[in-house]
């Protein structure tokens, strides 16, 4: 399943090294938020809490009930995006002490002995700054993240490389 997110990301205005989507009163036609709170006009927001576009691409590899394991992909490369993206969505990463579940996280860390993000690059493309060259680099998952990967989609055995 594939999930297209488009929602702009900036600052936290309290948590200054936190990123957040930034919310788009015009999509909604100034209607009240979730939390009943009209949308206010009155104290600009700075550039960096005003958001700038940030669009992801989340495919669904696997799903356990409780777990999913998904390939993310980024059209623009915000700081952050992937996990701002995903902890918005409430499907944040497991591991992530800035936007995860403190609650997972800490079972996490008793149950598998892992202290980090379960977020992995496998492949990063960019285009070279000087020669315009199309570069891209791959990295197989480490293997404590492979372990938790095989308990969600066991048959991904055979797309491991």
């Amino acid at each position: 399943k594939r999930v297209v997110i488009d929602k702009p990301i900036g600052r936290h205005p309290v948590h200054r090294q936190k990123m957040r989507v930034v919310p788009d009163h015009h999509r909604n036609g100034g209607l009240p938020s979730r939390s009943g709170r009209l949308p206010t006009t009155s104290a600009p927001l700075s550039p960096s809490q005003a958001g700038r576009h940030a669009l992801s691409f989340v495919d669904t590899q696997a799903f356990d009930s409780k777990l999913s394991l998904v390939q993310v992909r980024i059209e623009t490369g915000r700081t952050h995006q992937i996990r701002v993206h995903l902890s918005d969505r409430r499907t944040p990463i497991y591991g992530d002490e800035i936007y995860g579940l403190p609650d997972w996280n800490k079972r996490l860390s008793k149950t598998r002995k892992i202290e980090r993000p379960l977020l992995h690059a496998w492949r990063l493309e960019i285009e070279h700054p000087v020669t315009g060259e199309h570069l891209s680099f791959q990295a197989p998952l480490a293997e404590d993240m492979w372990q938790i990967a095989k308990s969600v989609w066991p048959e991904g055995e055979t797309e491991r490389e």
